[in-house]
């Protein structure tokens, strides 16, 4: 630009001569301005680069600033929003600062509670380890105290048993031998109807039960001797304590030549009057055909009532297995497992028999009006004729 300003003053202050004589100066001035205009249209190029470089620089600045703008607000939203949640969770730190020194106090109250009652605790297991151990040791004496006096039971068992055979057969006036007019000591013979009845006592001769019941059977064995004399009857009876009952499970020997039955201390009368009852048997000649003709018929129904009875509850057993066989193939298979727990867990305890003690016929006729009148208030009726002729009218013999 500098140049071409000089060219045109040059060329404004000298003349037509001077122009022509002073072109080749022009010539170089024209030149230079050429290249300096080059040199400027260059940078003009580079600046219209730059512009529109800076011009699309500024297009993404500017969408760069409005997004940041737009998130400049939504940050200043959030915020806000966060500033309101601040705020609330300052607030519930200081309601659970304030819960947490509550909840202290009170975890040390309970830590103090729970120490107390650990240590009252204490006391009382050991209290309850004390009573266990004290009635481990009661009920240990207890045992010692009874097997002692088991002991001396056994120890003078031969002289109670004496004692009280004397005196049942002193009250019910049976004959008490004293000594025996054959070979052998028993320790108790008593005579009735002409025959000579051995009673001996027998006991533990230990503390261990267990092998009382081989003790009774060789002894058994051995009284074979009291039945080979003459007028001696050849059932023999072993008298043995009543607290050694529950440990025995044979209570007859059978044997070629005698029967050897043990039985208890207690039923001893109630056997000796049974035994009595053979001298009435005796004198059976004097009965008159009336009394004689009374016995055939109780014996007669007795006979009937068994064999009717055998014959009912045949078919009663009968029907009963018909009806479980029906049960395990007709019921589904869940259900029968169930069933069958059932079955597992039941159990039937029918009345146990007791010795020396008789079941009075008003306490059956009892039980049976008390089962008649649960039964028909239950809808069941119960009529004795129709049912008995309904069974007598079944054959009870064969033709």
């Amino acid at each position: 630009m500098n140049t071409l300003k000089q060219l045109l003053q040059e060329v404004n202050t000298i003349g037509f001569w001077g122009r022509i004589f002073g072109w080749n100066r022009i010539k170089q001035l024209l030149a230079a301005a050429i290249g300096e205009l080059d040199v400027l249209t260059d940078r003009a190029n580079r600046f219209e680069s730059d512009y529109t470089e800076l011009k699309s620089d500024y297009a993404v600045a500017n969408a760069e600033l409005k997004s940041r703008e737009s998130r400049l607000i939504e940050l200043e939203k959030n915020k806000s929003s966060s500033d309101a949640e601040l705020a609330h969770l300052r607030n519930e730190v200081s309601r659970l600062t304030q819960e947490n020194s509550i909840l202290k106090k009170e975890e040390s109250h309970r830590i103090k509670e729970r120490d107390t009652a650990i240590s009252t605790l204490d006391t009382i297991q050991k209290k309850i380890q004390q009573d266990q151990d004290d009635a481990l040791k009661a009920e240990h004496q207890k045992k010692i105290d009874r097997l002692e006096k088991m002991k001396a039971t056994w120890s003078k068992h031969q002289t109670d048993a004496k004692e009280r055979i004397k005196a049942i057969c002193q009250r019910h006036t049976i004959e008490y031998v004293d000594k025996v007019p054959f070979k052998g000591d028993p320790d108790n013979t008593v005579t009735i109807c002409g025959e000579y009845i051995v009673f001996d006592a027998k006991s533990p001769a230990a503390d261990d039960l267990g092998n009382f019941a081989n003790y009774l059977k060789g002894q058994a064995e051995k009284a074979v001797k009291y039945s080979k004399q003459e007028n001696v009857k050849k059932d023999i009876y072993f008298v043995v304590p009543s607290n050694t009952i529950q440990h025995l499970n044979q209570f007859v020997y059978p044997h070629a030549d005698h029967d050897v039955y043990i039985i208890a201390a207690d039923a001893l009368e109630p056997l000796l009057l049974n035994l009595q009852k053979i001298e009435e048997y005796e004198f059976a000649e004097e009965l008159t055909p009336e009394q004689r003709s009374n016995i055939c018929r109780i014996i007669g129904r007795f006979a009937h009532l068994v064999k009717r009875r055998v014959q009912v509850d045949h078919y009663f057993a009968t029907q009963t297995i018909e009806l479980a066989y029906a049960c395990e193939n007709y019921l589904p298979a869940d259900i029968m497992e169930q069933v069958r727990e059932y079955e597992r867990a039941e159990k039937l305890n029918p009345p146990q028999e007791k010795r020396t003690k008789s079941i009075p016929i008003d306490d059956l006729q009892k039980e049976n009006g008390k089962v008649q009148r649960e039964a028909e208030g239950r809808g069941v009726l119960i009529d004795s004729g129709k049912v008995s002729e309904s069974i007598d009218g079944v054959p009870l013999y064969k033709k």
